[in-house]
């Protein structure tokens, strides 16, 4: 159980860590700040990002870390019955 929480804490850091860098320039506009880009009537640089194809990448993280934590705790059990 001890290495199942320090496994677990341990990819939790890791995430924590990795979203920092996104979190670092999250502040509030100011009012009245930049208007809408492309309002002058020209067309924009391309579709706009909506994190559709990363989907497919966070299915197979959770799926990854589903399989891992079942391995610890199979061999947690089997180390058990030994």
């Amino acid at each position: 159980m001890r290495r199942t929480a320090i496994a677990f804490g341990t990819s939790l850091f890791v995430c924590l860590v990795t979203a920092l860098p996104a979190l670092a320039d999250s502040s509030l506009p100011e009012p009245g700040g930049p208007g809408v880009l492309g309002e002058s009537g020209q067309a924009g640089g391309g579709t706009a990002f909506t994190g559709a194809n990363l989907a497919p990448l966070m299915i197979a993280f959770a799926v990854v870390v589903v399989v891992g934590l079942s391995l610890l705790a199979y061999r947690q059990r089997r180390s058990a019955t030994n």
